[in-house]
């Protein structure tokens, strides 16, 4: 009996450990001025402390691998994908280059945030709805950010729309009428 607790235990262990790697990923890459190429990645990370969360992860040839936090906490005790990356797009543009924009879902809503590619400070996350967001669509035009979605409430299904024509400071949300 204590073997086979063990190997259940042992078994947990690991295929936790694994879970994460399984988890959706969003993958990036900025060339900087100096020509070196850094790559990106958008993903759930699972912390010593067994928190799950929203992380950055930042590549850059011959350096230490940067794991840049976006959410905190909110995945504690949690096993499996909790998060689910839905866009992890540059900011500015390749001139005027000041972090990301973030866009994700999770079992408490849709969110967004600004993530400063710099100083790694991210904006409080926007939440656009508390409800489970179906079809989330991101498009980002220069300065002008719209997010869509579908929602379930009381059995009545409605499109919703996020309009930012300021790189994501400020929002309009909507209803989308057929």
């Amino acid at each position: 009996m204590r073997k086979l607790l063990i190997l259940i235990l042992g078994c947990l262990f690991v295929c936790n450990a694994y879970a994460e790697d399984s988890c959706p990923s969003l993958e990036t890459s900025r060339v900087l001025s100096d020509g070196l190429t850094v790559e990106y990645i958008f993903k759930q990370h699972s912390f010593a402390d067994k928190k799950q969360d929203l992380v950055i992860v930042e590549l850059k040839p011959n350096a230490p691998t940067d794991i840049r936090q976006v959410t905190f906490g909110h995945g504690t005790g949690v096993t499996g994908c909790y998060f689910q990356p839905l866009a992890f797009k540059q900011g500015g543009g390749a001139d005027k280059y000041w972090g990301w924009h973030l866009f994700w879902s999770e079992p408490a809503g849709l969110f967004y945030a600004r993530m400063d590619g710099e100083a790694w400070v991210s904006s409080l996350p926007k939440r656009f709805t508390k409800l489970a967001p179906m079809d989330a669509q991101f498009k980002l035009d220069g300065q002008n950010i719209v997010i869509t979605w579908q929602q379930l409430e009381n059995g009545i299904k409605s499109t919703m729309q996020a309009a930012s024509s300021d790189e994501g400071r400020s929002w309009d949300e909507t209803e989308v009428k057929p």
